[in-house]
């Protein structure tokens, strides 16, 4: 059987470029030259030429693509890499956190080191205070140490204000218990300080605060000594009945 006058022929393909049509279970062929049929370009007789991929099977992908969407992904990391490189030149990475943080201020290519006043305490003026208080509850507690001292400077003020005590040997051990208490506050005072300078909160209240502590717990043993002294109970009688 030969092709008519729609140019579709049974005769096997021979040729490429020939295009199987299923539906008609012939096939179709070029025409040798232009003619009322084909085009300058050899188009398939009957039907438009086929494009690429056009009768692929279902769930086909072209590789071409899918490459070139790879390529483009790639390249487009790049440049979000290079503009994330401009805009943060001058940073370091976290080893512990895997993330990348601001490095410290540099002068000429050396870094400067962040001083302890910055590093510490809420602000700089918090940490100034809050040492400057501890220094001077530290020198009364080495003051405190100085039993004897301590214990004869108080019978002398006792005595030159009220009267002269009946058992001037208790006051040293009434003064050994008030350095015991000022060392133990002293040494509470220090260590909350110091975790809440580490922390960056506000401690300046901290010393102030176990300074009036310290006080009123050293105070206690020298007055429960001295109410139990015979001549001292004897001023205070006197003194409270007007005479």
């Amino acid at each position: 059987m030969s092709g008519g006058t729609d140019g579709w022929s049974a005769v096997p393909a021979r040729e490429p470029g020939q295009v199987v049509d299923p539906s008609l279970g012939q096939e179709a062929r070029r025409t040798p030259a232009p003619s009322a049929d084909g085009d300058a370009h050899g188009r398939v007789h009957g039907r438009p030429a086929p494009q690429y991929g056009e009768y692929a099977p279902d769930g086909w992908v072209n590789p071409v693509l899918v490459e070139q969407e790879r390529l483009e992904h790639e390249e487009r990391s790049r440049a979000a890499g290079e503009r994330e490189t401009r805009d943060h030149p001058a940073r370091d990475r976290d080893p512990r956190a895997g993330a990348q943080r601001p490095g410290p201020a540099t002068d000429g290519g050396t870094a400067r080191p962040t001083p302890l006043a910055g590093r510490f305490g809420r602000t700089p003026i918090d940490f100034v205070l809050t040492v400057g208080l501890l220094v001077i509850g530290l020198w009364s507690v080495v003051e405190s140490l100085a039993v004897g001292t301590t214990a004869s400077t108080i019978r002398t003020l006792v005595e030159r204000q009220y009267t002269e005590l009946s058992d001037p040997a208790a006051l040293s051990t009434a003064v050994l218990v008030r350095a015991v208490v000022l060392v133990v506050v002293f040494v509470l005072v220090a260590w909350w300080s110091i975790r809440r300078l580490r922390a960056r909160r506000w401690t300046f209240w901290v010393p102030l605060v176990g300074g009036v502590v310290a006080s009123v717990l050293g105070i206690v043993p020298v007055m429960v000594v001295l109410f139990q002294d015979p001549a001292f109970t004897a001023y205070v009688q006197r003194m409270a009945a007007g005479g």
